[in-house]
């Protein structure tokens, strides 16, 4: 599915978010929802700097990043899965999974591919049991759009359009 019309840069911390962003709110709730108690939301709006390293602002501070909590590692690899196949939908510029040996792993927007950590990269890894997600400005902000993009994807799996 290619909807989000953006280029494949990656934005990182832009500026800080006065509160909570609709878009990924409504992403998180689509994806607590339809994972049944599997996934937890972790934290998304916090200003504050990345962890470890002091001075330098998470990118949770802009309202766009997720974590993603899972207690089955099978429904952590689900998650990245979806978020893979779905980048273009859902304006993901960057994917960390903190749980592979020995420092954790990382999807981002202008590789489009898995890059295995070979030093320590993140803190948390290896073995956390969190996905931190983060997606494009335009898509953060756009409630509405996730409800479309949303509508689209349970259609495909129930074999029907949803325009009819």
């Amino acid at each position: 599915m290619k909807l989000w019309k953006g280029k494949r840069t990656y934005t990182g911390f832009d500026k800080q978010a006065s509160g909570r962003r609709a878009g990924t709110q409504k992403l998180i709730d689509y994806v607590l929802f339809l994972n049944g108690g599997k996934i937890k939301n972790l934290g998304s709006f916090m200003v504050r700097d990345m962890r470890g390293k002091a001075g330098k602002p998470s990118v949770h501070s802009t309202g766009r990043a997720i974590d993603f909590g899972y207690t089955n590692r099978e429904d952590g690899l689900a998650l990245a899965d979806f978020f893979v196949r779905n980048w273009e939908a859902f304006g993901v510029e960057l994917i960390v999974d903190y749980y592979p040996t020995p420092h954790g792993r990382g999807w981002n927007v202008t590789r489009l591919a898995w890059q295995d950590y070979k030093k320590p990269t993140v803190s948390g890894a290896p073995y956390g049991r969190w996905l931190h997600v983060e997606i494009s400005n335009e898509v953060a902000d756009n409630a509405a759009y996730i409800d479309f993009v949303f509508a689209l994807l349970l259609a495909d799996t129930r074999g029907h359009d949803p325009s009819s």
